[in-house]
């Protein structure tokens, strides 16, 4: 009964996906646009490959795209002629993240797999991944290479032998990059894992592997470097500000723990008070980079006009300035983090690093991080805290659905 009951409300949670594209759901507003400007190149790609390479490459709005998505986009259109056809594969596709997000739940949180099961679900309720499923965007298909390649690596040794279960989440990573290269940072992440995992031949076998699968990618970065000037282009778009753009990124994040927050609130008030000292050095930290940009003008903190996150959007509205209510939200955020962070902080920092790294560019949008926190934070973070989430009650997950609902219809009509 509980397996046809929990098959039912998955169907409906991914007909709803249906009901959106009926509609032309745009809920992360940039959706069709972004479908609209690359449409062209998925065009070019169906009839000759090196025009279409050509005219991807020269495009300034394409550099942070990795062109393989668009190809198999192109060439799949060949076969089914209507693009609607192929949006209704698409959205089937997208259909299997939050299974597989489930999968990963259910291999780290053993103790409560309905839980685990009703709260993968909550990816339905992201804007991002809504319309990306809807208009066949390629933010999807990374997140489904992505979260298998955490399955994998999480997949306990007893059903799965350590190399077959690694080179599995190095060949979906892999895949992953290919589609959305930024995720490649993680691979220090993995490599460290099977480091420590594996004897050192079979480390330098999955290290023959990764260079393998990445050849491909090196040569059309080789080709792209010497024939279309990418190295000054991409340093145009690029960011190395790492402080705006951290603070970017804690304010997102601090975003999507509220709701799991409110869920441990009386723990957070004990760590609170356990850790004063240490949140008064991190508000005089962050006080002390504040002031010595403000004052001295010298460009630690500067955003740019688009994206930024909801945090941005409200400073924007509220007319106050980004920088202030950032820091401020940052600050926030990573006390946070530090109590979400309880139980292996060394590691969790590490993995908060390279999420940090992966996104050296100028404008940040919070599509680049939902639902992928979700991932990050419930498949790669070890953690007592989440741990102790998965022990709830199933109806205390009405708390985290209907703060994540909300921001779905807030979205929904904010763009239109």
């Amino acid at each position: 009964m509980k397996f046809n009951k929990k098959n039912l409300i998955y169907f409906v949670f991914s007909f709803s996906l249906f009901l959106g594209f009926l509609v032309g759901e745009n809920s992360s507003g940039g959706a069709k646009i972004d479908y609209e400007y690359l449409f062209p190149f998925i065009e070019n790609f169906r009839f000759s490959f090196l025009n279409a390479i050509d005219l991807f490459a020269k495009d300034s709005g394409t550099l942070i795209h990795s062109p393989v998505f668009y190809i198999l986009v192109g060439k799949a259109k060949n076969l089914f002629l209507n693009i609607n056809y192929l949006k209704i594969l698409y959205i089937i596709i997208s259909c299997s993240l939050p299974y597989i997000f489930y999968l990963v739940l259910k291999e780290r949180y053993r103790y409560n797999i309905d839980f685990c099961f009703y709260f993968s679900l909550i990816i339905f309720f992201s804007p991002y991944f809504r319309s990306s499923a809807i208009w066949l965007l390629g933010d999807n298909l990374s997140l489904i290479f992505f979260c298998l390649s955490i399955y994998f690596i999480n997949k306990k040794t007893e059903t799965i032998e350590n190399f077959k279960k690694y080179f599995l989440s190095l060949f979906f990573l892999g895949l992953c990059c290919y589609i959305r290269y930024y995720y490649f940072v993680f691979a220090i992440y993995y490599f460290y894992i099977f480091y420590k995992n594996l004897d050192i031949k079979k480390f330098y076998y999955l290290l023959l592997i990764a260079l393998i699968l990445s050849t491909p990618a090196l040569i059309y970065f080789f080709y792209i470097i010497k024939n279309y000037d990418f190295m000054n282009r991409i340093t145009e778009h690029g960011n190395l500000n790492l402080i705006s753009n951290s603070l970017i990124i804690l304010s997102i994040i601090l975003f999507y723990l509220i709701p799991f927050l409110i869920l441990c609130s009386n723990q957070f008030i004990t760590y609170i008070k356990q850790n004063t000292k240490l949140i008064i050095f991190l508000f005089f930290l962050f006080l002390s980079i504040f002031y010595i940009d403000y004052f001295l003008k010298i460009g630690l903190i500067y955003f740019s006009e688009l994206g930024g996150g909801i945090f941005m959007k409200i400073a924007i509205l509220s007319s106050i300035d980004p920088s202030i209510l950032l820091t401020l939200f940052s600050f926030f955020s990573i006390i946070v983090i530090d109590f979400f962070f309880d139980g292996n902080r060394i590691k969790n920092y590490i993995l908060l690093i390279i999420l940090l790294l992966s996104f050296p560019i100028f404008t940040l949008y919070q599509k680049y991080f939902d639902p992928l926190l979700l991932l990050f934070f419930f498949g790669l973070i070890n953690s007592k805290q989440i741990e102790k989430i998965f022990l709830f009650n199933i109806k205390k997950l009405s708390i985290i659905y209907t703060y994540f609902f909300s921001f779905y219809l807030f979205s929904i009509f904010y763009y239109l």
